[in-house]
C-alpha cells in the first residue's frame, strides 16, 4: 500500500536535531522528514558513504544538514559526535541492533553487545545531549524501543531485555528532566518494512506479519518517521514519558490463536 506523507513545513524551524543511525531505514526517513520540517539536521551514523550522500542530498535540496560518523556501540565516539554538534533542540536515537538466541543459550558477549548497541549507546547520546539542552531550558528526546520491549518473545533472550531497558529509561528521563524542561518519550515500532527487515525475512515472514496486523500489511519507516518527529514536535509539548505504539495493531490483541482463527479469513 503506497504511504502519503503529509509535511508540517516550518515545525522545526530555529531548531537543531540529531538522530543517531540516521542514515538507514527509519533513521532516514526521520532525517528526510526533519529537515523538510525546517530543522537543522546532524545525522551520525556508523556508514560514512550513506551518512555522507543523505546528508548532501538534503543539502541540495534547501536542507540545512551535517553528517558525523560514529559507531554507537563506541560510547565515547557518540558523546563526541554530539559534542560536536553543539546545544541541540531535539535527539533521536534510532541507532541500535538485534539478534536472536534463547536465554539459555547466550554468551555473556552477546549480551553484553546487544546492550551496548541499544541500551548503552541511548545513555551516551542522552548524557551528552543533556547539559546543552538544560541551558537551552528544554529540548525534546526519543527514543528506539520496541514492541520487543513491551513483552517477552521466545527465542530473543537479550533483544527484548535490552528493548524493555530503554522504555524504563525513557520513562526515568521524563521524571529526572521534565523540570529542567525536557521531554523524553519512546517509540516501539512492529514490523516496519525497512531496508534491513526485508532482507533479512523471507515471504513466509512477511505473510505471517500481514496475517497478524489488524491492517493487514507492514508499517513504512515514513509512518514511524511520523510518529517519532510528533513526539519531537511542540505538538506534544504534554507528552513525556511516553511509549508510542507503531505496530499496525499487532500488539493489540491477547494472541490467543483461537479468538483469532475463528472470527477472522486469513489474510492474502
Amino acid at each position: 500500500m503506497p504511504v502519503s506523507e503529509t509535511f508540517f513545513p516550518g515545525r522545526f524551524a530555529g531548531k537543531r536535531a540529531l538522530v543517531t543511525g540516521g542514515a538507514g531505514g527509519m533513521g532516514h526517513a526521520v532525517s528526510r522528514r526533519l529537515a523538510r520540517e525546517g530543522a537543522d539536521v546532524v545525522i551520525v551514523d556508523i556508514d560514512a558513504e550513506a551518512g555522507s550522500r543523505l546528508a548532501g542530498e538534503l543539502s541540495a535540496a534547501g536542507g540545512r544538514t551535517s553528517f558525523a560518523a560514529a559507531d554507537v556501540s563506541d560510547a565515547a565516539a557518540v558523546a563526541s559526535a554530539i559534542d560536536g554538534a553543539g546545544p541541540l533542540d531535539v535527539l533521536i536515537t534510532v541507532a541500535g541492533g538485534s539478534a536472536p538466541g534463547l536465554v539459555a543459550d547466550l554468551e555473556p558477549a552477546e549480551w553484553e553487545r546487544l546492550f551496548r548497541l541499544n541500551v548503552v549507546s541511548t545513555v551516551a547520546a542522552v548524557r551528552a545531549a543533556l547539559p546543552g539542552m538544560r541551558r537551552r531550558g528544554g529540548g525534546a528526546i526519543v527514543t528506539m524501543a520496541s514492541i520487543s520491549g513491551t513483552a517477552g518473545d521466545p527465542g530473543w533472550g537479550a533483544y527484548n531485555p535490552a528493548k524493555a531497558a530503554i522504555i524504563n529509561l525513557t520513562q526515568t528521563l521524563a521524571w529526572e528532566e521534565g523540570r529542567h524542561g525536557i521531554r523524553a518519550n519512546a517509540v516501539a515500532p512492529g514490523p516496519i518494512a525497512s531496508p534491513r527487515m526485508i532482507a533479512t525475512i523471507d515471504d513466509a515472514e512477511q505473510r505471517a506479519y500481514r496475517r497478524h496486523s489488524a491492517l493487514g500489511r507492514l508499517g513504512a519507516p515514513e509512518e514511524a518517521a511520523a510518529a517519532i518527529l510528533f513526539l519531537a514536535s511542540d505538538d506534544a509539548a504534554f507528552v513525556t514519558g511516553a511509549t508510542l505504539v507503531v505496530d499496525g495493531g499487532l500488539t493489540a490483541r491477547t494472541g490467543q490463536p483461537l479468538a483469532f482463527d475463528a472470527t477472522l479469513e486469513p489474510l492474502s
